[in-house]
């Protein structure tokens, strides 16, 4: 005899449910047709529900292996993520095709709940894969340093570690434009670098670009003077923690000549400033250092050019064969030892020498202010020309250095004096100038030593300068009186009206006065 089930000796009993409901199903009468199907009863419409659900939790189980879900909405994240799977969809092997690859069952054949699952789940591992490369660890930037690049081989190591530690002082900066009781509306970016700090009060100096409060320039002529600062702009650093936090910076002063800001920021600090450094020499090689918007380090390898400033930049610019990239304005120029040698300003990757910015600042701690002197004169250097037109000025003139004037401001000391374009300006009182960085230089030595004896600002100082004069081919000794000042200086473009109907004397007597004037 077979054994009996436990089940089925429960099952057997007269008084057992499972008889009672056997009987009650005997007794109901079938009916014998139906002109349709049934409608589904509320207990299969629960039991298709349970099973759909079954199958997706089983598909869920079988293409994950592991929770998914590691942050949540407000980007909080557990203390040890779980680890990341790809979903593997388990489908049977119906052969192999001629390549000897597995022919797996379509999908159209699997339950449509398990590939619902298996889709889900997809997605879900690429949201994870997602948050996974913002990690400072695995996040892949578009763009590349130049360290990288094969000509810098031999000196990659090196470098690294020098352009590193000069970036822990690198900062990015943005300004905003206040409004009443709305938050502030984004002005500009730019970069900025400290060069100095006070450990007991720890507060630094941050020296960046006064085009970070000046959104409008409406004319690229920078000697135009054009330009539309907004001092009260709010200000803030971006510190390099892990937070990225921002504090407000404080204005301390900005030149408007030289384009120069000072910046008071309270932080804390762990690294070195950066130290200026003055001696620099043209095909000297360098790096140009920023900040991005997102706060990743730019680097640009480059050399020191031999170029001048165009008739539209201000004499104080040297120039380098590199790009500027975004928000790099403000940004230190390094050597390979780490030393500032000048902080670029200009769109044209033009940058201030580091002598002329030590010597800014000097000024503006000893006066307050940058006061510089008014010559009202465009130059250029006979230096930066091509030696086929040195070799020619050299012959003609008999001179090998100097500065060519490129343009005479209309009613100026210059223009009194007769000065006119083209003449080679050799000597400012007694100082034999070969390039207008130099001249520059020595200007805000002249107003230094001016303001020292107790004059004003504004006030006018004698210079005399040394000029060979190109129409008549002369040397003369010319004295200037010119104006020393903070304001920016402006070299307008001379100019003569003309009317309609104007007489003819009128009209010869204004072709006259601008002809002579050339």
């Amino acid at each position: 005899m077979a054994p009996t089930s436990p089940q089925r000796e429960r099952g057997e009993g007269s008084g057992s449910r499972s008889a009672r409901k056997s009987r009650r199903r005997q007794r109901t009468p079938t009916p014998l047709t139906w002109t349709e199907s049934p409608p589904p009863s509320q207990r299969a419409k629960r039991k298709k529900r349970k099973d759909h659900k079954q199958d997706q939790e089983g598909a869920r189980a079988a293409v994950s292996g592991s929770d998914l879900a590691e942050h949540d909405s407000s980007g909080a994240s557990s203390a040890v993520s779980s680890p990341i799977r790809w979903p593997l969809l388990c489908r049977t092997v119906k052969g192999e095709d001629a390549s000897g690859r597995k022919v797996f069952e379509p999908f159209i054949k699997i339950k449509h709940s398990l590939v619902d699952a298996y889709e889900e789940m997809k997605f879900k591992y690429h949201e994870k894969r997602a948050r996974q490369l913002k990690l400072v660890t695995l996040h892949q930037h578009v763009s590349v340093s130049c360290l990288v690049n094969q000509e810098l081989l031999s000196t990659r190591d090196s470098a690294t570690k020098t352009v590193l530690k000069a970036a822990k002082v690198v900062m990015g900066l943005s300004s905003y434009v206040a409004y009443v009781f709305v938050d502030g509306k984004l002005m500009t970016r730019a970069t900025g670098f400290l060069f100095d700090w006070d450990n007991e009060s720890k507060v630094g100096t941050l020296l960046t670009s006064a085009l970070l409060i000046c959104p409008k320039s409406p004319s690229a002529d920078e000697w135009m003077g054009a330009g539309e600062y907004i001092p009260e702009a709010e200000v803030r650093v971006h510190l390099l923690d892990r937070d990225d936090t921002m504090v407000a910076a404080e204005l301390l002063h900005y030149d408007k000549n030289y384009n120069l800001a000072l910046f008071k920021v309270d932080m804390n600090l762990s690294a070195e400033v950066l130290r200026f450094r003055s001696e620099l020499k043209f095909g000297q090689e360098v790096f140009l250092l920023g900040r991005d918007k997102d706060l990743y380090l730019n680097i640009d390898h480059g050399h020191v050019q031999y170029a001048d400033s165009s008739q539209y930049e201000r004499h104080h610019y040297m120039f380098l064969n590199c790009v500027l990239r975004e928000c790099g304005l403000g940004g230190p120029v390094i050597d390979l030892n780490g030393e500032v040698m000048g902080m670029v300003n200009s769109r044209r990757t033009g940058f201030i020498p580091s002598a002329t910015i030590q010597k800014c600042i000097h000024m503006w701690k000893k006066f307050n202010c940058i006061p510089r002197l008014h010559i009202g004169m465009k130059l250029s250097a006979i230096k930066f020309l091509d030696p086929i037109q040195i070799e020619a000025i050299s012959r003609k003139c008999n001179i090998d250095e100097g500065l060519i004037v490129q343009h005479v401001s209309e009613g100026s000391s210059a223009e009194r004096q007769g000065i006119r374009t083209g003449d080679i300006l050799q000597c400012w009182n007694g100082v034999y100038i070969s390039t207008t960085v130099e001249l520059e230089n020595h200007l805000l030595k002249i107003a230094e030593e001016h303001l020292d004896k107790g004059n004003k600002r504004d006030s006018n100082v004698e210079v005399e300068v040394a000029i060979f004069q190109i129409r008549n081919g002369l040397d003369c000794t010319k004295k200037l009186a010119v104006k020393v000042s903070d304001e920016i200086e402006v070299v307008p473009r001379g100019t003569y009206p003309v009317f309609a109907g104007i007489g003819d004397d009128l009209w010869e007597h204004a072709r006259t006065k601008a002809i002579t004037t050339m």
